[in-house]
């Protein structure tokens, strides 16, 4: 988890509260400070450097989880039909309808993965001309 924090900063509770993180490498059992949004006010909080707020084995609503990250992945068609699905990719927090669409390699579809849903993208087409 402090790898996680460290890379992304994005995390939140376990039940979805916003998360503040101060310090990762603190002494004690308690490694993790930061606070967490309740309301509108912030709580300070510390948790172990796996983002458990109590001991193993004891689940905690403040416990901390990663934020799900929103994946895109393409389908292409090839000329004879055969369909081939390229790896998911994180564009951050670029607008997919921003991405111009290769004409030389241009896929077929393009989907959006968040939390199980599927859900297409329609992209725009590129204005460059060749």
């Amino acid at each position: 988890m402090t790898e996680l924090i460290l890379e992304t900063g994005k995390v939140q509770t376990r039940d979805g509260r916003e998360v503040r993180i101060y310090a990762t490498d603190a002494d004690g059992d308690h490694a993790v400070h930061g606070a967490i949004n309740n309301q509108g006010c912030w709580r300070l909080i510390c948790w172990d450097i796996n983002g458990r707020r109590f001991g193993v084995g004891v689940k905690s609503q403040v416990d901390l989880v990663p934020i799900p990250q929103v994946k895109y992945f393409n389908v292409y068609t090839s000329r004879t039909g055969d369909i081939k699905i390229g790896d998911g990719f994180d564009i951050g927090d670029i607008d997919p309808n921003d991405i111009p669409v290769n004409k030389l390699c241009r896929p077929s579809e393009t989907f959006r993965y968040l939390n199980g849903d599927i859900t297409k993208v329609e992209l725009k087409e590129s204005s460059d001309a060749d």
